[in-house]
């Protein structure tokens, strides 16, 4: 944090930030282009707008002073007339002018929004799993979502606010100049004050929002528990809403004290600002009060002296806000292009149907593998050696925490080895192409996704090519024991699934179904099933048991398990202990060796004597992660 801190403070600083503002405006025209442009011409206008309504303005009260004062001459009716029209059609176009922007503004900003939520969710989706396992990580991409895909339009709008702004003060300040050299000077001093107030308050903001990022998190998460329906039922039952309720609300209010405390010096330093600027504006109008007494000026540059300078300090004002507003936006802008700049050790790609699957004939060797998951210094896998042949089905067990579903996510290549390699009919997969690698193989995750959509979405989004093969996705429903699910939705295929936009729920047990149908729907040489079965009952298991041979045939399935009767079903089947196989062997001679799997076999057996219903070798496992 001190690295954020120190970036933020001094012109250096500053001018470390200067790249961004051309880079941002390019990404603001790439989005809207004819818009922008639009939006350019407009501005031009409103900076004329001000510097034209005080001129006619004048021109009006002196021109009623001077009628007045010819006894109502009809003569010069008719220049007070023109005067009024003037002054009323620049305020009439100006406020067509703004409605024009008003309308401009909205379409830039929707479109600049949307081609930055897709710059963003592109980036996330091409970055490689090693950065979501980093604190880092997750705070820059708060701060992204938070604040920095509206910064380009924010950073658009200062800009032009500021050139408004200051072409609208060049005219004011040639103005004061009509009266005395002297006078912008004044205008000056009195906004130093504001400027000064203007950048403090911008780097202390920055930095407050750096440090409360981590915060920030920790009270969207607990919102989450308490919000969320997958947290719905744990809150209730354990009792734990007033414990979270008031976690959430310790959170908001340490970052509410900071932020108050942050703002209560600047209310000081703008009324201290304001009181400095208001003695300059009751100086300059005693002045040409004076003057206008002395007859060396009328009453209509009197009232256009007191429009101009209050006009001219309120630009100036204006402009030291645009100033630290960019400033500021420069700031928030680093984070966007810090994340948008990031690059994924893995050579990410889009699996596409385009992709060709690659041929698995021979095996799959991993070789001396050793792992540790970004972030920690304990490894999930340390000089693993395994050889899977082509075409069989084989089951990895043991205890939880061994790296067996950390090395299906080296099989997946979603991480590479730190040592040893993994290697696919003899070629390492870090020299296969990542695409048609991924595409030939099939998984089902331990947790698999939700998706709130039909349950036909829910089984193609295994392989979108299939999404109108009904023949392919009816088989691979069969496969996974998923058609009984399916047949008894209201709609069949077509039903919405999830009570999100109001579909139908289904049971964790027939989720998992549709999950494995979602595997199996992709015609992959590689079958990795990570816990196939731990949602299953035993009536549904052995249904699944008997259809998964079948479609397995002449593939290689891999399964991680932690049940019997499911590992029963491989052609091999092999224990891990302490990150290596320990045993390995078909059901029958595992248990004639009378080792580690053997005694959890019969001692499974005792319990089943005693509760039919239990048949897992070992307590089901989590997902292998790195300790938090």
């Amino acid at each position: 944090m001190s690295t954020n801190q120190q970036r933020i403070q001094g012109w250096r600083g500053v001018r470390a930030q200067l790249p961004y503002i051309p880079r941002a405006l390019r990404l603001v025209y790439d989005a809207s282009h004819g818009m922008m442009i639009a939006w350019a011409l407009l501005l031009l206008i409103q900076s004329v707008v001000p510097v034209l309504t005080i001129l006619f303005t004048r021109d009006t009260i002196n021109s009623v002073v001077a009628l007045v004062e010819a006894g109502w001459d009809p003569a010069l009716m008719n220049d007070t007339v023109g005067a009024f029209i003037l002054l009323a059609s620049v305020q009439i176009g100006g406020e067509i002018v703004g409605s024009i922007m008003t309308y401009v503004r909205l379409v830039q900003s929707e479109r600049i929004r949307d081609s930055i939520s897709r710059e963003i969710q592109e980036k996330s989706v091409s970055l490689d799993l090693r950065y979501f396992e980093v604190q880092g990580f997750y705070d820059l991409i708060h701060r992204v979502r938070m604040d920095a895909r509206l910064r380009p339009q924010s950073l658009l709008e200062n800009v032009g606010t500021t050139v408004r702004t200051l072409l609208s003060l060049l005219g004011m300040i040639g103005l004061l100049i009509s009266y005395s050299p002297l006078l912008p000077l004044v205008l000056l001093i009195g906004g130093i004050p504001a400027l000064w107030s203007i950048i403090r308050f911008s780097r202390k903001l920055s930095v407050f929002r750096l440090e409360a990022s981590p915060q920030e998190r920790r009270a969207g998460y607990y919102d989450t528990l308490l919000t969320e329906r997958m947290s719905a039922q744990e809150i209730r039952l354990f009792g734990l809403a007033r414990h979270y309720l008031d976690k959430y609300a310790d959170v908001r209010q340490h970052l509410l004290t900071a932020r108050l405390r942050l703002s209560k010096g600047k209310i000081l330093a703008d009324f201290i600002a304001a009181m400095i600027g208001f003695v300059m504006v009751v100086g300059a109008l005693a002045w040409m009060a004076a003057r206008a007494l002395s007859g060396l000026a009328t009453l209509g540059d009197l009232g256009a002296f007191y429009q101009i300078f209050r006009q001219g300090q309120g630009l100036f004002n204006g402009l030291m806000a645009s100033a630290g507003e960019i400033y500021n936006n420069m700031l928030f802008l680093e984070d966007l292009f810090t994340f948008l700049d990031l690059t994924p050790a893995l050579p990410e790609a889009e699996v596409s149907a385009a992709d060709s699957t690659l041929p698995l004939l021979q095996a799959i060797e991993i070789q001396d593998v050793s792992f540790s998951y970004p972030g920690s210094t304990r490894q999930a896998l340390q000089r693993f050696s395994l050889t899977i042949p082509a075409g069989k089905i084989i089951a990895i067990v043991g205890e939880n925490g061994q790296g067996k579903t950390t090395l299906m996510k080296l099989l997946c290549r979603f991480y590479d080895p730190d040592a040893g390699r993994i290697l696919w009919d003899g070629v390492d997969l870090r020299e296969l192409p990542l695409g048609p690698l991924r595409r030939s193989i099939a998984m089902l995750f331990q947790t698999p996704l939700h998706y709130m959509e039909t349950a036909r979405h829910n089984i193609t989004v295994g392989d979108l090519a299939s999404s109108g093969a009904q023949e392919r996705i009816v088989r691979a429903a069969a496969a996974a024991a998923a058609d009984a699910v399916v047949d008894r939705l209201p709609q069949g295929y077509d039903t919405l699934l999830g009570k999100f936009f109001g579909g139908e729920e289904l049971s964790v047990g027939q989720w998992q179904r549709l999950a494995l149908a979602r595997a199996f729907v992709r015609d992959a040489p590689l079958i990795i099933l990570d816990e196939p079965t731990s949602a299953m009952d035993s009536w549904a298991e052995n249904d699944w048991l008997a259809r998964v041979r079948d479609h397995a045939a002449g593939r290689t399935m891999i399964m991680i398990t932690h049940r019997f009767t499911t590992a029963m079903l491989a052609d091999r089947i092999y224990l891990m202990r302490n990150n290596h196989i320990v045993e390995e062997g078909t059901h029958g001679d595992l248990l004639l060796r009378n080792g580690v799997y053997a005694q959890s076999w019969h001692e499974q057996m005792r319990r089943a004597d005693e509760s039919p219903s239990e048949q897992a070798i070992f307590p089901p496992a989590q997902a292998d992660s790195p300790p938090s």
